[in-house]
Parts: C-alpha cells; sequence; structure tokens
C-alpha cells in the first residue's frame, strides 16, 4: 500500500558571507543608496548590472581567519544588497567537496533572526568575488551567526555533470561523491510555498513527507498565485544575488513554489542555492523571479516572505549535492491536472486545473487534496467518490481507477488513494513494466455527508440440502444512520450451486466484505494508515490475499494497465463462500470405520501425560514417539483404497460467488452452517460432530 504519497517543499538556505584576502587588493562594490531604502538595516543596495568574479578553491585557501567577506542577498523588494561577514577557515564534512565556515558581523540581520531560509544560495567572498554559496546553518543559533559556504568550484561542476536520468540515454559516467551534513550545521532550507492548503491541513498532509528528499525543504502554508507585472524597478536579466521561485505545481489554488537565491550566472546557465532542492539529479522545474516581502523572525530560524511574479524565465535542469543548475529561455513541459468537485450543497461541479511539473508527478495528490479541502470549507465526517484517470505518452489506453472513503479527514484519503493510483505507474520503483509518462490527469469527487458504510448483521440459510441443488442465502446489512432508509436494513439475496459431487456433511457459509480482515487488522499504520475514524477503502486494485492463480507479470504498459483494471475491488463487494466440510475439505474416513486388531492399545492403557510411548518392559515410560521405520503393520491392514480413500485426492472446491452493495463501503463478516445430505445420510460422509460409528474391519 499504502505510497504515498506525497508531496511538497522546497529548500530555504541561510545567508552566506565571502571572505576576502588581506594579502591582495580586492576590488570593492559600489553601493550607491537610492530610492529602495531598507528601513533598519545597515544594507546598501546594489545597483547596476554588478559583475561578481570567482575565487576558487586554491585562492580561497589562503584566506586567514577573520578576512572580511560580504553576503549578497535580497532582503525586500527585488534590489540586491550587501551584508557583512567574515571569513574563519576550510572545513570538511564529507560532502565530496570542502565548505567555508564565515560568520555575520551585521547587528541589524542579527536582530532579525540571522541567517534566513531563502537566503540560500546567496553569493558569498570578497568585495567583487564569489567563494560560492550560503548553504547551511544553525537552528536555534544565537548572534554571531555562523554558516556554511559551498565552493563554487563544486557548483560550477554541476553545470557539465552528466545526471542518472541523463545517463539512461547516453554512455554512464561515475557518480558524484555522496552528501552527508555535520549534525552541527543543518542545510538553510528553502522555504515551500503552498497556497491553497490551511495550515492545520498541512500539517496532517506533510507527515507523508518522509522520504529523504524533503530533508533540505520546509512547507509553508501562505497565499500563493503568481503577480501579474514585474515590480517597479525589477531587472529584466538574472544576475548573482537574485531570488528566483523553483514551481513544482502552479494553477488556480495550489500553488508549491520553492525559494532561493542566484549565486552565480554564466551566459544562459546559472547555478543557486549552494544544496539540493529535491536531490532528483535530472529536473524539469519552471523558474520565475521572485520579490521578497520582508524576512519574518523564527525562534528556529527566521525565513523570507517571497512571492514569485511575471511568465516563467527558465528552467531547473539538474538538482545536485552542491547547487540547482538553471537554463534561461523557454519554460519546460508540465503536466495538465483537472481537479472537478462537485459538493453535496450544489447542482453543478467545481472544475479547476493546474499544472505539475514533470519528475514532481508526487505532487498530484497534493493538489487533488488541497482543492478538495479549499473548496470543503469545513472539516466534518463525510463519503467522497473519485475517480482518477490517466492518460499516457506511451499509449492511447486510457486508464480509470475509481476509490471511495468514509472519513473525518477527507483531504488525507484522497491524498493516500491518489498517490498510490499515480505511484504504481510514474513511480519508477513500482513500476517495472514500462515507462509511464503522464500526458494529462483528470480527479473527480464527489462529496456528501452521508457515512456510505454497511455492516454485515446477519446470514440465513436452509438447514440442509442435496447435492445438484440450489441454496437461496438471505444477507442483513445494516447501514449507518445517515444513510439508511425507511425499513433501516439492507436485504440481499444471491443463490449458491452445490456441485453434484459436493461431498457430504456439514459446510459453512461464510459471508464476508472485501477487504473485511484488513480494516482494523493492521492497528495503526502511522503516517502510510487512514486518518483515526476512517472507513477506508484499501484500493480497487489491492488483493490482501492474493490470486487464486498465477497472473503474468507485465512487461509493457499496456499489460500494467490491463492488470491494474482486472485488480479493481469495489469496496462494496460482499464474497459468499460455500467450504466444504471435513478437515480443510478433506472427504473424511468412511463411516463406522474400526483399525483392525493389532493397532488397537491395550485395554486400560492410558497415554502418558508428555505423550511420549513407554519403553520396553516401562509401563507407560517414554520414547521419542516415532514408529520404527521397520516397523512391521499387522496382517490384514487395509490400504486406503480399502478405507474407501484415494491415493491422491484432490480437494473439493468451494463454491463462491459476488454481490455488490452500490455506493457503500461494506464491512464484517458472517456464518452460518448448512447440511450437505447424501444420498444415504451417513454413506460417504464425516460423522456428524459427537456422534462415533465404528465397525470391524471384515478379514480377507
Amino acid at each position: 500500500m499504502r505510497f504515498f504519497f506525497v508531496l511538497a517543499s522546497t529548500v530555504l538556505v541561510m545567508l552566506c558571507q565571502l571572505s576576502c584576502s588581506p594579502d591582495d587588493e580586492q576590488t570593492e562594490i559600489e553601493n550607491p543608496i537610492t530610492g529602495e531604502l531598507l528601513t533598519g538595516f545597515n544594507a546598501a543596495p546594489l545597483l547596476g548590472d554588478v559583475v561578481l568574479e570567482n575565487m576558487y578553491e586554491d585562492e580561497a585557501r589562503k584566506l586567514t581567519d577573520k578576512t572580511p567577506v560580504q553576503i549578497v542577498t535580497v532582503l525586500e523588494g527585488t534590489s540586491r544588497v550587501v551584508l557583512q561577514a567574515r571569513f574563519r577557515g576550510v572545513r570538511y564534512l564529507d560532502l565530496g567537496f570542502p565548505l567555508y565556515e564565515c560568520e555575520l558581523m551585521d547587528e541589524s540581520i542579527e536582530a532579525m533572526g540571522g541567517i534566513a531560509r531563502g537566503m540560500s544560495g546567496s553569493p558569498v567572498g570578497p568585495p567583487g568575488r564569489i567563494m560560492g554559496a550560503l548553504a547551511y546553518g544553525q537552528s536555534f543559533g544565537k548572534a554571531p551567526s555562523r554558516f556554511l559556504v559551498t565552493s563554487i568550484d563544486a557548483m560550477e561542476a554541476t553545470i557539465d555533470y552528466q545526471t542518472f536520468g541523463e545517463v539512461l540515454e547516453a554512455v554512464p559516467v561515475p557518480a558524484a561523491p555522496a552528501v552527508g551534513i555535520n549534525a552541527t550545521y543543518t542545510p538553510v532550507k528553502t522555504p515551500v510555498m503552498i497556497s491553497g492548503i490551511q495550515p492545520h491541513t498541512l500539517q496532517e498532509l506533510s507527515s507523508h513527507l518522509t522520504d529523504s528528499r524533503y530533508s533540505f525543504v520546509e512547507l509553508f502554508a501562505a497565499p500563493g498565485g503568481v503577480l501579474a507585472a514585474p515590480p517597479i524597478g525589477a531587472s529584466l536579466k538574472l544576475a548573482a544575488g537574485d531570488m528566483i521561485g523553483t514551481a513544482a505545481v502552479t494553477g488556480d489554488i495550489v500553488n508549491i513554489v520553492g525559494y532561493g537565491t542566484v549565486t552565480q550566472v554564466y551566459d544562459d546557465k546559472f547555478v543557486a542555492f549552494g544544496h539540493p532542492l529535491f536531490a532528483d539529479g535530472k529536473s524539469a522545474l519552471p523558474v520565475y523571479r521572485a520579490v521578497v516581502n520582508g524576512i519574518i523572525p523564527n525562534l528556529i530560524a527566521s525565513y523570507k516572505s517571497v512571492s514569485h511574479y511575471g511568465k516563467p524565465i527558465g528552467r531547473i535542469t539538474k538538482d545536485l549535492a552542491p547547487a540547482i543548475v538553471g537554463e534561461l529561455g523557454a519554460p519546460p513541459p508540465t503536466i495538465p491536472v483537472k481537479v472537478s468537485y462537485h459538493p453535496a450543497n450544489s447542482t453543478t461541479a467545481i472544475e479547476k486545473h493546474h499544472r505539475v511539473a514533470y519528475g514532481q508527478e508526487g505532487f498530484i495528490s497534493m493538489v487533488a487534496a488541497g482543492t478538495l479541502g479549499a473548496l470543503r470549507m469545513e472539516s466534518s465526517n463525510g463519503t467522497v467518490d473519485g475517480t482518477v484517470t490517466l492518460q499516457f505518452q506511451e499509449t492511447d489506453i486510457v486508464y480509470t481507477e475509481p476509490f471511495r472513503s468514509a472519513s473525518p479527514s477527507a483531504p488525507t484519503d484522497v491524498l493516500i488513494k491518489v498517490d498510490q493510483i499515480v505511484r504504481s505507474f510514474a513511480d519508477t520503483l513500482s513500476n517495472s513494466a514500462g515507462k509511464a509518462t503522464l500526458k494529462a490527469v483528470s480527479i473527480s469527487m464527489t462529496d456528501t455527508p452521508q457515512i456510505a458504510k454497511a455492516d454485515i448483521s446477519e446470514v440465513i440459510a436452509p438447514e440442509e440440502v442435496m447435492p445438484g441443488e440450489s441454496v437461496t442465502v438471505s444477507i442483513t446489512l445494516v447501514p449507518h444512520w445517515s444513510t439508511a432508509g425507511a425499513e433501516r436494513t439492507i436485504q440481499r439475496e444471491v443463490t449458491l450451486e452445490v456441485p453434484e459431487d459436493f461431498p457430504a456433511g456439514e459446510a459453512n457459509i461464510n459471508v464476508a466484505a472485501s477487504a473485511f480482515d484488513l480494516f482494523g487488522g493492521f492497528g495503526d499504520l502511522g503516517a502510510l494508515g487512514p486518518p483515526p475514524g476512517a472507513i477506508p477503502d484499501f484500493g480497487f486494485d489491492f488483493d490482501p490475499f492474493g490470486d487464486e492463480e498465477e497472473k503474468p507479470v507485465p512487461t509493457n504498459l499496456d499489460e500494467l494497465i490491463k492488470q491494474m483494471e482486472e485488480d479493481q475491488m469495489d469496496p462494496g463487494l460482499i464474497t459468499v463462500t460455500l467450504t466444504p466440510p471435513g478437515l480443510g475439505g478433506f472427504p473424511g474416513l468412511p463411516p463406522d470405520f474400526l483399525p483392525p486388531e493389532g493397532l488397537l492399545p491395550p485395554e486400560g492403557f492410558l497415554p502418558p501425560e508428555d505423550g511420549k510411548m513407554p519403553e520396553e518392559g516401562e509401563e507407560n515410560g517414554n520414547d521419542d514417539g516415532e514408529i520404527p521405520g521397520d516397523f512391521p503393520l499387522p496382517e490384514g491392514f487395509p490400504g486406503l483404497d480399502a478405507l474407501g480413500i484415494p491415493e491422491e485426492v484432490e480437494p473439493p472446491e468451494p463454491v463462491e460467488v459476488e454481490l455488490i452493495i452500490d455506493g457503500f463501503i461494506v464491512t464484517g463478516s458472517r456464518d452460518a452452517t448448512i447440511i450437505i445430505k447424501g444420498e444415504e445420510m451417513g454413506d460417504g460422509m464425516a460423522p456428524v460432530e459427537g456422534e462415533v460409528h465404528i465397525k470391524p474391519v471384515e478379514e480377507e
């Protein structure tokens, strides 16, 4: 099950300052103070097309402790400013590349909480130079704030690095070194602003985002949307220190955008953040310009209030340990996602449209859950009937799967189910059959306040029946009071055809819901389980008991779609099973069977308490309880054929029929007993419980 889900976040990295060498004269940056003043900050605006020169590792290593450096970032609006810091040394944290430790020296910024989420990627270095990007900081830190800078060498190397996604279509290349983060410093996380999600809902949904790919981001519920026009004075060019937004989702309600700072620009390419966003390797996120609406203090770590504006200016192509790599120009293609919501208090459905970036298909479930939560306007019990429709680029076959859930947390249920369906195709670990590139997604949901569940209450069947006859089984269900009719119960009848060769004896009729053994049987499933009080649909495509017959493994997308369609299971499904009598369905011994003389224990013999047979010469002694291999059977001991038991017996097949209670989630299980009569009662059937019929075997 299960996988959900999941779902959105971006990394907000703290401001980092560049160090400068006292031995070499540095180029000073002119910072004329005009127009857009920052009240309460000592930082000076950085105007004009200032070009910062790279300072590579061999030169940065020559810097001495406490060398002054600068941080270039945006604190308000779109204007870049310069903050003062100092270099404290070169550090190694098993990242595959060195980091530079720096110390913030700006009291006004310290007063606002120091290094803030969203500063990650801010260029750091001596005046006019870039050593690297502010990337890691300290949570709950006190002034002077310390932070770590990812070297520009490592970030620049990501431009030509071949990602695993590209390796699938090219000649293999060595992998990049893995990233490890010292516990003293944590990523200055990229703030991911999610619009259309209420704060309490976000906290609930984010509990499903346990994947390590969300380690560099932090989710914020915030107002969203794209500004119609750029702010006054915004530059048309992208430069070091500018704020950008990387969009996983954009749309009418849900927008999931991560914000950070550009470190350096190389013609039509740029590097940013100084750490990964989702560490996806190959990426295809649209990039927007962004405006800062101030810094919001926070006990753990402050963060920038940011929003994006205008149209996309390019795309993120790589998401790696040292940095994200972007390319200016045309935006990447995205997946159109249409969500239709039909509430019980309206005669028409509400339709909303979104676009999800390729590689971020896990956020499709967040779009569905967020849209439902926003349009529903209340948290109350109810039933959601939904349908997910997927179209693919690789095939013309359209896959459609329904779901139903009754829950106090409808958005969470929708998130889990939609994520499960989409992941079956989009996740390369879940889908081994064939590449499935989503072309379009449509999700429809009907929301009602009634609790559409029904419990199996009673099963009535005839007391006895002859083989070859039909058996009518009456089933009574008790629905939730909110959906119950005037008669308060639901009555259904099914007919079982008893085969001519069905063995005689006491048989069992079991009436069970499709997911009976699972509902409440697993206990608390944690973040992947349904919310408390939910009556879940465990998946139309989820068979907890396995298939009776082995199915072929799908080898392409068309076969996978066909198999998933066959595996769909309605939550209103009831299975009625007639199980043959006997032990495990075995026909049993002939009536009145008596073992031959010589196999009966002597009169007055009592088995020992430990179950072992007596040793030779001992009364009720102990041995290993096994019959020796050369133990002779008494003369006249009959074989299986003489006992009426074939040597190879195929156990009789149970009789099974299915019934669907439309529009309900059925729970529970009930049993009834029925006597299958032989032509002559007792002939060829196992003894009725409590009766023993024994007769001696005639000797030849």
